[in-house]
């Protein structure tokens, strides 16, 4: 040890003469504790990070079916780590990204669901309900973290049977086999999938398992700028993997905001410690930490940015680049929507766009940001310091390329120029509420229209209906001194099987309407979004995509209905 310690503080005389000996010793112990790789503290990418760009692994489908399993199973700590610590979390395949799925229009995708993660003891599964049960009033018992299902987010298919359907629990060492068949008209762009037992959401996707899904675009009418930057994409599944000292993640509680400026003090309190702004982790892309990716001068790139955190807005930009937005949430818009350099696109939980980006002329490494955000534009309320997530490094190489017309990219938009607004006659409300328990301040209120997620409380919905949803969010006055009155807080909206239109900023300033499936609401601002339920009949879910929001109670269940007698809701406000 004392050799050990002689070479840490020999090598520069300068600081060992200016630092007393005290401190020095302090920092050696830290140094050594610090080697085990998990504690709550900073992860330089220069030792864990820097490797060149990796999309995920892919499954293809041939001959209009893609076959493909994925195993539910712990990561093996002997072999996955990040950051330096050997981890154990819930993955798919045993990696901390799913494959990409990637199909065509009019494909079925035949997936078995290998749920081999061990079976929980009573015990254990108690003290996993003790968590949810203490942080919320609870309508329904909550799935334990081991039991799964999949969730084909933004995918316009079936919810019901063995397709799209997240009603349906599949507990470990068990089996269950997929299968969705996808429209042969199914809009073509971004989509993702993971883990949506209620009750254990946010655990499984906070581990890592998610993964995109890609509907192919078809060659023979995709402009040809367009497919060569295709032939160079790549696939942001944007991550936050949040694990504890041991390398794993087993309470929801972890899963909660933190305070808004961690400090170590602050960190320490019980609530805070381990939750993702003290724990110090960083965003992830594909499982990779800060991953280089290279261009030639002038090349043009496609990326699929996928945002899978359980809770975090990230406002990604590219120093030095304009991002040349072509598509929300796997729908083209049917243009090219150009965010200057400096402008940042917003990404929240579950939201993808994908954009084309045109190396500059000028070589070097450009950092790939998540701007800093203001406490006003984040999704926990609380002001956000920036952090980079990759770098793009352009060579002095040229292959200057061209960027697709937007009269090129006008043929793509999927619904044409259809405007919901003009033929919508229901009206849908959703009011997401957040409140503090009268008794016990640290039991909330996670609910949807003043009630908690409950199988048995069904909104009905006509097939073929249009409806405007207004969506808004409400706090809690609160009697209990402590914590205090609960603002309306920002919720993420995402309803499963139909997209919607929305109204939104273009980068001119002025408004254009765009397709969506999960939008941010900021409470108390009432909020329009126009959507009409095609194709099929049966239940789904509509929820906050804040996940722990999610099984914690804010979720409903929908069914669309083919019944005269069911054109309006059964929860008219």
């Amino acid at each position: 040890m004392n050799e050990i310690l002689q070479h840490l503080l020999t090598p520069n005389r300068k600081l060992n003469a200016l630092v007393p000996a005290g401190v020095m010793l302090a920092v050696f112990a830290f140094s050594v504790k610090a080697q085990t790789g998990c504690e709550y503290q900073e992860i330089h990418p220069a030792k864990y990070g820097n490797q060149p760009f990796q999309n995920p692994p892919e499954s293809v489908s041939e001959n209009g079916i893609l076959n493909t399993s994925l195993s539910v199973k712990y990561t093996n700590p002997s072999s996955t780590s990040l950051g330096g610590c050997p981890l154990k979390l819930r993955t798919y395949n045993g990696k901390l990204v799913g494959p990409t799925l990637r199909i065509k229009q009019g494909d079925t995708i035949s997936l078995l669901l290998d749920n081999q993660l061990p079976k929980e003891p009573p015990a254990e599964i108690q003290q996993q309900f003790e968590q949810e049960n203490k942080s919320a009033y609870l309508a329904t018992m909550p799935a334990p973290f081991n039991t799964t299902n999949m969730h084909y987010h933004g995918l316009h298919v079936s919810p019901t049977g063995n397709s799209d359907n997240v009603l349906l629990s599949i507990e470990p060492q068990s089996k269950f086999a997929y299968e969705v068949k996808v429209p042969g008209t199914h809009p073509i762009g971004s989509y993702w999938y993971h883990a949506h037992a209620h009750g254990s959401t946010s655990i499984q996707v906070g581990s890592g398992m998610a993964g995109a899904i890609i509907v192919e675009d078809n060659p023979t009418t995709t402009p040809k700028a367009l497919l060569a930057a295709n032939a160079r994409e790549k696939i942001f599944v944007l991550q936050t993997l949040l694990y504890d000292e041991k390398g794993q993640l087993d309470k929801i509680s972890a899963l909660f905001p933190g305070p808004s400026k961690p400090s170590p003090k602050n960190c320490d309190k019980p609530g805070n410690y381990g939750t993702w702004p003290c724990s110090k982790r960083r965003i992830t892309i594909n499982g990779q930490i800060v991953p280089i990716i290279t261009m030639k001068r002038g090349e043009v790139q496609r990326w699929r940015l996928i945002d899978t955190a359980f809770r975090e807005s990230i406002h990604f930009r590219v120093q030095g680049h304009d991002l040349h937005e072509i598509a929300l949430d796997g729908n083209y818009l049917g243009h090219i929507d150009t965010w200057k350099d400096g402008t940042a696109i917003d990404l929240e939980p579950g939201y993808r766009s994908d954009i084309l980006i045109k190396a500059g002329m000028q070589a070097g490494d450009y950092p790939i940001i998540d701007a800093a955000t203001s406490a006003a534009q984040s999704l926990r309320a609380a002001e956000e310091p920036e952090n980079v997530l990759a770098i793009l490094r352009v060579s002095n190489e040229i292959e200057d390329m061209a960027l697709p017309t937007n009269a090129e990219m006008a043929t793509l938009a999927p619904f044409g120029d259809l405007d919901l607004r003009k033929s919508a006659v229901g009206v849908q409300e959703v009011m997401f509420k957040l409140g503090t328990g009268m008794q016990n301040p640290d039991r909330n209120y996670f609910q949807v229209n003043y009630r908690a997620f409950s199988p048995g409380n069904i909104r009905k919905l006509a097939l073929n209906a249009t409806d405007m949803w207004s969506i808004s969010t409400v706090g809690d006055p609160s009697i209990v001194p402590v914590p205090g009155p609960i603002p309306p807080l920002p919720h993420v909206f995402h309803i499963h099987v139909n997209p919607f239109q929305w109204t939104r900023s273009g980068p001119d300033g002025k408004p254009e309407q765009v397709w969506k499936d999960t939008l941010l609401v900021q409470g108390p601002t009432v909020t329009n979004v126009f959507t009409r339920y095609t194709d099929y009949i049966g239940q789904f879910v509509m929820h906050c995509h804040i996940l722990d929001h999610e099984d914690l109670g804010m979720m409903e269940v929908e069914e669309v209905v083919d019944t005269a007698s069911a054109t309006t809701s059964a929860h008219h406000h």
